[in-house]
């Protein structure tokens, strides 16, 4: 704390001065900075050494402005919601100086657990439309793991990118960031984003296999989707049909839509098929001779490209069937490819 700027006294003034300032205002006595905070998502609700403070302002670059005294002090923004986040810095306001903070309150994937289990991966029989690359079929057994109930958002992806976790910053298309999958991501992005989010929460992130993914897009089922041998209620290309079932809507969006948008499936997991394509960590291979019956990623192979599960917003109704896979450069970045994230339990 400083003392007010007085002539030296001399002897005499000594305990004047000391008497002077005992009678000073206490507002007087604290000299005050200002302190400038600013959160991304915006709206986030700031606290200042435990108390509450007010709101960041949701719009972007705007900032919550508040007369604080001179020292050190612990700022939190918290932001509600379905999923809440938190960030603090502590931070030191000199008197008289403008000391900004920007916080980025963390938010982790909603993940939902899958259960154990042994299935039967790729086509199955009788199954339609099915190409070599998914035979032969095998069985798997797929120990319990986590999986991301939805698509990682543009929001995720931007939490990233604002704590200096991701340096690329993909397009939308103009179709929107928030709560729509993000896009124009490629496999190795995908994994710098699994490291910022393990290292930011202290738990083991990363991509499914390609034996996790089918095993929970398929949740129990052996039909050629999980809602059974026909898919209607997804983000897809409806202007064509598969086996004759009616997947023919003739609805095509042509972009992406909102992750959650679509019925879940019977382990209440989100756009499994449909939305927007989804790598996971395999190497590619162009069958499954020889590949792992344990449920872990196949890790030779083509490791230049990495498979891909799904369909997307363009892809035709087959190309949704839970056996479907294809591939792509680990370093491609198109408007249909994105990803979930997966997590390995703990005991």
């Amino acid at each position: 704390m400083r003392m007010p700027r007085f002539r030296r006294p001399g002897l005499a003034g000594t305990a004047l001065l000391a008497t002077l300032w005992l009678t000073l205002p206490l507002a007087a006595q604290a000299e005050k900075g200002m302190l400038e905070v600013t959160s991304e998502p915006g709206d986030a609700k700031v606290f200042v050494d435990g108390q509450r403070k007010g709101s960041t302002p949701a719009q972007a670059g705007k900032a919550l402005v508040l007369e604080i005294e001179e020292g050190e002090h612990r700022v939190e923004a918290v932001t509600a919601g379905e999923r809440p986040g938190k960030a603090s810095a502590q931070v030191f306001v000199g008197a008289g100086a403008i000391q900004p903070v920007h916080l980025v309150p963390f938010t982790a994937p909603a993940m939902v657990r899958i259960p154990g289990g042994t299935f039967l991966m790729g086509c199955q029989p009788g199954e339609a439309e099915c190409t070599d690359a998914e035979k032969p079929a095998h069985r798997v057994s797929v120990p319990a793991f986590e999986l991301g109930k939805t698509e990682v958002t543009f929001a995720d992806w931007d939490a990233c990118v604002a704590d200096s976790g991701c340096r690329h910053k993909p397009e939308d298309q103009g179709w929107g960031r928030d709560d729509r999958p993000v896009i124009n991501v490629s496999w190795d992005d995908a994994q710098t984003y699994v490291k910022w989010l393990s290292r930011k929460s202290g738990q083991a992130y990363r991509l499914p296999s390609e034996a996790e993914w089918e095993y929970a897009a398929r949740a129990g089922t052996t039909t050629a989707f999980s809602t059974g041998n026909c898919i209607r209620q997804a983000n897809y290309n409806g202007d064509s049909d598969y086996a004759n079932c009616g997947a023919n809507t003739s609805v095509y969006l042509g972009k992406t839509q909102p992750v959650g948008s679509y019925p879940v499936n019977p382990w209440g997991l989100s756009d499994l098929h449909g939305n927007v394509w989804e790598w996971t960590q395999d190497c590619w291979n162009n069958n499954y001779r020889g590949a792992p019956s344990g449920g872990s990623a196949w890790t030779s192979g083509d490791c230049a490209r990495r498979v891909l599960r799904g369909g997307s917003w363009g892809s035709f109704p087959w190309e949704l069937r839970s056996a479907t896979r294809t591939d792509l450069d680990s370093g491609a970045r198109y408007p249909h490819l994105g990803f979930r994230v997966a997590r390995t339990l703990t005991p």
